[in-house]
């Protein structure tokens, strides 16, 4: 399981490009907490669109949290690209996901996620790459949400755990399956009762069942992911072998 500091790793500015090699997969920890006090400095970083956007949410504490993870995300992306945080041009892939316009990026490819107070980045080049966390809580409407996300082996396999630990399982085949979505760029565009996993395998075996077609090898690897206590997660990529993990802690202004 991969482990994600709760303290933040300083990394002093301006500092040299950040490099990132193939083998490698780098998360960031980005905590709500720590960009609140800049936020207006942290809005000035965002496109036209991001800032609109981020006018239209109906509670300011929403916007402020969009505006935080969405300006942290591009002063991460920055340290690799070697950039200005508000130069970064996104376009998004077949189905919606964003990636770095190609003039830009190169193999460079990344995922946010967040929840409640907490988001996640990863990193990674030449590979895809999706990331899920999920704060660990009760599940509304739990009866239909075990029918219309999980399948027939997963809902075995959650009846087999205490009542009182459902809700933390669900959420881990939930992050999972996220995780995994995004990795391969359609996210929850897709069926989730129809991809089947199996939480117990190695980490390249996980994927028993893609939309009915098994798959005739693993594709993606699926690693658990503990972002910091009462959450949980899971961060896919294509890494044909393990990838060496490096973990950050982002730093407002730093």
């Amino acid at each position: 399981m991969i482990q994600l500091s709760t303290k933040p790793f300083p990394l002093p500015r301006p500092m040299r490009q950040l490099e990132i090699a193939q083998t490698e997969l780098h998360l960031w920890r980005i905590s709500l907490e720590e960009g609140l006090s800049g936020v207006d400095q942290l809005h000035k970083q965002l496109s036209e669109a991001e800032q609109v956007r981020a006018s239209k949410f109906f509670r300011e504490s929403q916007a402020q949290q969009y505006v935080v993870y969405h300006a942290a995300l591009r002063d991460i992306l920055a340290r690799y690209l070697d950039v200005e945080p508000a130069e970064i041009v996104y376009e998004s892939g077949e189905f919606g996901k964003p990636n770095i316009i190609r003039g830009q990026a190169g193999e460079l490819r990344f995922n946010l996620t967040h929840s409640s107070e907490l988001a996640v980045v990863a990193v990674s080049m030449g590979m895809e790459v999706g990331v899920d966390i999920e704060r660990i809580r009760k599940v509304r409407s739990f009866a239909s949400m075990l029918e219309r996300c999980l399948s027939d082996a997963e809902r075995k396999d959650l009846c087999a755990y205490p009542e009182a630990d459902r809700f933390h399982q669900f959420l881990r085949f939930w992050t999972h399956k996220e995780a995994y979505l995004k990795t391969i760029g359609v996210g929850l565009r897709a069926p989730l009762d129809r991809v089947t996993l199996d939480l117990q395998a190695p980490e390249s075996r996980r994927v028993v069942n893609h939309f009915d077609v098994f798959p005739q090898s693993p594709g993606v690897r699926l690693m658990e992911l503990a972002p910091c206590e009462g959450f949980v997660g899971a961060v896919g990529s294509t890494h044909e072998d393990s990838p060496e993990i490096k973990t950050f802690g982002w730093v407002s202004g730093r």
